[in-house]
């Protein structure tokens, strides 16, 4: 009875689309819920690529508000993004699916695209704001916490699985865990950064344990009393740069436009290399011989895992070993990031050797997102740490 009735719906809703199409050109999508990554990103990349495709459409996109990651991030998002409810989407959908009518579907329903492959972050300015009354009333929050809001912010945002373990008690993510990483190893990078005057906030909603560390300008921000959902935003908004090991919450960081050094990161196929705003350390990884993967076999392992993450769970996991970077080689990274920024996103001439050897080996055309669409822009600007490829030119090459 309930199919039947969202059939109904759906095709009442189907018969007002087609109606007014040849006056809007009406669309309807599924909002990413549940993780902030995709619920930050869509609206700069798919609102962006519309212009640059010259797309004429009106579109709705459907939602649950209680679902959403962050209340305040959903604010602003909603100021960008036409919200239906869900059942909109959900009975146009059993209708096309009942009527098998998957030839039509991409006249009438959206994707949510999150991958830049138009040099979206270099070329547009964001979407997503953050007005004055809201700015004032994080940074009262501070205030009253005797933060010295006057500092440059640098954001630590280390994965770890507790989080999603925590959201989502019942399913198994551990297929995740080779993304992890141990927050200790950010030890001398904290200090370094401390001591360079910059104000350090390690990030996180839900965090396994604290950074076993006490400074008055490092603040350990999943275990605040104050932690709330504006900061949660504002810190993304607000930072100088982020120091990340790729994952959800900075696509705050990324959404507004601010330097991102990537960290152990094992996503090796993911690489954010569409923006020059954008640096990148990896996790090395070596086989069941324990020899190293080079770069085109750190790509093609990715991509095979990707390929099978929808299939049996087992598929997707990695029984290879992933090395987490070293506490030198975060801290070497770091220093060479902050050289890159205040140089105005220019490489040096060792920068330039080695990420041109880089991009020589890894054939970013081979990566795609879920829907099939590139996941990299034709110029990859993004930037390989040269001190990290220099150390493992042997090992990579």
């Amino acid at each position: 009875m309930k199919n039947i009735i969202k059939i109904l719906i759906g095709i009442f809703i189907f018969s007002i689309i087609t109606i007014i199409k040849p006056i809007i050109n009406v669309r309807i999508g599924k909002y990413p819920i549940d993780r902030i990554g995709p619920y930050t990103v869509v609206p700069e990349i798919w609102k962006r690529k519309k212009e640059i495709m010259n797309i004429r459409s009106y579109d709705l996109w459907s939602n649950t508000v209680s679902r959403t990651p962050n209340s305040f991030l959903h604010k602003i998002v909603a100021r960008e993004i036409t919200f239906i409810p869900i059942y909109i989407y959900s009975s146009l959908e059993t209708f096309f699916n009942f009527f098998n009518l998957h030839n039509l579907r991409k006249n009438f329903f959206l994707k949510p695209y999150t991958r830049d492959n138009q040099n979206i972050i270099d070329n547009f300015k964001p979407i997503l704001k953050i007005n004055n009354e809201e700015q004032r009333e994080a940074e009262s929050i501070l205030l009253k916490n005797k933060i010295d809001i006057s500092k440059k912010i640098v954001c630590l945002n280390v994965r770890d699985s507790f989080f999603l373990n925590k959201i989502f008690p019942h399913y198994d993510a551990s297929y995740h865990n080779r993304r992890d990483a141990d927050v200790e190893n950010y030890l001398d990078t904290i200090k370094y950064l401390i001591s360079k005057g910059y104000l350090v906030i390690r990030m996180g909603k839900y965090m396994k344990k604290k950074v076993n560390f006490e400074h008055p300008n490092f603040i350990d921000y999943p275990f605040c009393e104050f932690k709330t959902d504006i900061l949660d935003v504002y810190f993304g908004y607000k930072c100088f740069m982020a120091i990340s090991s790729g994952s959800g919450w900075d696509s705050i960081p990324y959404s507004f436009r601010k330097p991102i050094l990537y960290t152990n990161f094992s996503s090796h196929s993911k690489l954010q290399l569409s923006s020059v705003k954008h640096m990148s350390i990896f996790k090395l990884v070596k086989n069941f011989d324990n020899k190293y993967l080079k770069i085109e076999e750190l790509l093609n392992n990715d991509l095979n895992l990707i390929t099978n993450i929808y299939k049996d769970k087992k598929s997707v996991f990695s029984e290879l070993n992933y090395i987490e970077n070293t506490n030198s080689e975060l801290l070497e990274a770091v220093k060479e990031f902050e050289n890159y920024i205040y140089n105005d996103f220019k490489l040096n001439e060792e920068q330039k050797v080695f990420n041109t050897k880089f991009l020589s080996h890894f054939k970013a055309d081979k990566a795609h997102d879920i829907y099939g669409e590139p996941a990299h822009s034709k110029l990859l600007t993004g930037v390989i740490s040269s001190s990290f490829l220099k150390k493992y030119e042997q090992i990579l090459f």
